[in-house]
């Protein structure tokens, strides 16, 4: 027999017994993650049934009565339904950056005291990089590409 011949032989054995033996090591290890998920699952039903409950309202009938909104007709803006529905759902638009609460990093540092600024000379040099003009360079650029371009 062959060295080659004894090499395929020990891999078709290790394959067949691979092939036996994976699905049920698969089958352990899966058994073993689903017990400790539903362990962590189980925790949190706990946590949330903690959560103490609301006490009964017992003068429901001396309310006023809720209001109902008015569902309005959608409007036909186009042939194609699928069309209208997306167009009926974004009736409120695109909020506009303006809109938006959240103020962007330049903003936060043109915000930023010069006290500030002068304590961590790293954050200054990040401020001085970020709120500096760069149309002078960006014109330069702009020219050297021109003039390395074929006419």
């Amino acid at each position: 027999m062959k060295k080659n011949e004894l090499v395929d032989i020990i891999r078709t054995i290790v394959k067949e017994e691979v092939h036996n033996a994976l699905p049920q090591l698969l089958m352990e290890v899966l058994a073993e993650k689903m017990s400790e998920n539903s362990a962590s699952i189980l925790e949190s039903r706990k946590q949330a049934d903690q959560v103490p409950t609301r006490k009964p309202n017992f003068n429901v009938g001396l309310e006023e009565p809720v209001k109902k909104q008015q569902v309005q007709a959608p409007k036909v803006y186009t042939k194609n339904p699928l069309l209208n529905q997306v167009l009926n759902e974004t009736v409120g638009g695109v909020p506009i950056e303006e809109q938006t609460s959240a103020p962007s990093a330049i903003d936060v540092i043109k915000t930023l005291p010069k006290e500030a600024l002068n304590e961590n000379k790293e954050v200054a040099a990040v401020a001085n990089a970020l709120t500096r003009d760069y149309s002078k360079l960006l014109k330069a650029v702009d020219a050297k590409a021109k003039s390395k371009r074929p006419a």
